[in-house]
C-alpha cells in the first residue's frame, strides 16, 4: 500500500523529524560529516542557519568551521538546488527507515526533551536523542545500575539484588546493553517486569555486542527503551562508550556500580555522576572483602544486611529534587569526545 506524501511528513513530524531533522540526517549520510561535525554546529538552530545559506559556498564554509571534511563545491553540487535535493532525499531515506523501527528524534528545546538532559551544564547536554520504545520512561526519577564486563558470582548477585530494589519502589532501570553487568541488568529487569533503559555507546541501529541484539528487542517490546545520541549507523568506539556514560548518570536521580575497578570503564560513569550531584551507592556481600581495586561509592551498603537501609536511601534519592549544575563544575570533561 503506497503512502501518500503528506501522511508520510505527518509521521515523520510525529516522530521528531521536522524539516532540521531531516537535513539533519541528511547531513550525517555526507563523507566526511559526523557526529562531532554535527555537534558543533550546534544542534536544530546550527542546522536551521545552515540551510538557510541557501548558497553552496556558504554552506562549505559553515561545514568547514566545524570540523567537517566535506565540501558540496568539490563533490560536484554546482547550485543551491541540487545541493537541497540530495541533502533532502538523503536525509527522508533515513528518517523513514527510523520510523519505521519506531525511533522518535528529540532535540534539545522539543517538549519531550527530558528535564535531566535540561539540569546538565552545556557542555555535557546532548542537543539531541534518538530513542527507541517508551521515550516517557527518560521523564520517570530512576536507578542506574552498572559495572565490569567480567562479573564475579556475587557482582551479578548484587546487581540482581539492586534491580530487585528498584522494582520494590516501582523505579526504572537505567544500564547500557554492554556484556557483563549490563547484560545481568537488563535481563533481570524483564524477569521482574521493570521498563529498563539502555543508554547506547553506538548508534540507535547499531547493537554492540552483536549478539545483544535480541536483548535490545525485548527491551523495547517489554515497555522499555533504547537511546543514543549518536549518528543511527554510528559503530562502537571507547570514546563513545565513555561519552555516552554522562547520560546514563544524569537519567538516574542514583547510581550503583554492582562490581568495578577504579580504572574502569564504570569509573567514568561515577566521576560524571558525582559530577552532576548524583550519590553512587555502592554494594558488598556481608562477611566478604572488596577485592584491592575496588572502587570507593559515597556510601556502601553491606548485602543482605543493609536491604532495608539500601532501599530507603534509594527511595530518599527518588523523591530528592536537583539543582542544575554551573558550567563551572564541568571543566574536567570539557576534552572527551
Amino acid at each position: 500500500m503506497e503512502v501518500h506524501p503528506s501522511e508520510l511528513h505527518r509521521n515523520l513530524e510525529g516522530m521528531g523529524y521536522s524539516a532540521e531533522g531531516v537535513a539533519f540526517l541528511g547531513l550525517g549520510r555526507f563523507h566526511g560529516v559526523g557526529f562531532q561535525t554535527l555537534v558543533r554546529l550546534g544542534g536544530r538552530d546550527g542546522i536551521r542557519n545552515l540551510i538557510a545559506t541557501k548558497d553552496v559556498s556558504a554552506f562549505d564554509a559553515l561545514l568547514a568551521d566545524a570540523g567537517a571534511r566535506f565540501s558540496a563545491r568539490s563533490e560536484g553540487f554546482q547550485t543551491w538546488d541540487e545541493l537541497r535535493r540530495q541533502l533532502w532525499s538523503f536525509g527522508l531515506e533515513v528518517a523513514g527507515s527510523l520510523v519505521d523501527r519506531g525511533v522518535r528524534l528529540i532535540f534539545e528545546g522539543d517538549p519531550d526533551y527530558p528535564d535531566a538532559f535540561h539540569e546538565m551544564p552545556p557542555g555535557l547536554r546532548p542537543l539531541w536523542v534518538f530513542v527507541r520504545g517508551n521515550h516517557h520512561l527518560l521523564t520517570q526519577p530512576s536507578v542506574a545500575v552498572v559495572g565490569t564486563r567480567e562479573p564475579t558470582e556475587e557482582g551479578e548477585f548484587l546487581a540482581k539484588f539492586a534491580v530487585s530494589c528498584a522494582r520494590e519502589l516501582g523505579a526504572p532501570v537505567v544500564s547500557g546493553l554492554a556484556k557483563g553487568i549490563d547484560r545481568v541488568v537488563h535481563e533481570w529487569c524483564l524477569r521482574l517486569s521493570l521498563p529498563t533503559i539502555s543508554v547506547l555507546g553506538t548508534g540507535i541501529l547499531k547493537t554492540y555486542p552483536a549478539k545483544h541484539f535480541s536483548l535490545g528487542e525485548a527491551i523495547v517490546e517489554r515497555g522499555g527503551a533504547l537511546v543514543s545520541e549518536y549518528l543511527p549507523d554510528q559503530g562502537p568506539t571507547s570514546e563513545t562508550f565513555v561519552w555516552r556514560n554522562r547520560l546514563q548518570a544524569a537519567l538516574s536521580k542514583v547510581v550503583v556500580p554492582a562490581e568495578w575497578s577504579r580504572k574502569s570503564g564504570t569509573a567514568h560513569t561515577v566521576r560524571f555522576a558525582r559530577s552532576l550531584s548524583r550519590p553512587v551507592f555502592g554494594l558488598t556481600m556481608f562477611g566478604v572483602d572488596p577485592k584491592a581495586d575496588a572502587g570507593d561509592a559515597d556510601i556502601t551498603f553491606q548485602v543482605p544486611k543493609d536491604h532495608m537501609a539500601f532501599r530507603d536511601a534509594i527511595s530518599a534519592e527518588l523523591l530528592r529534587q536537583r539543582v542544575p549544575q554551573s558550567p563551572a563544575q564541568i571543566d574536567l570533561f570539557r576534552n572527551l569526545p
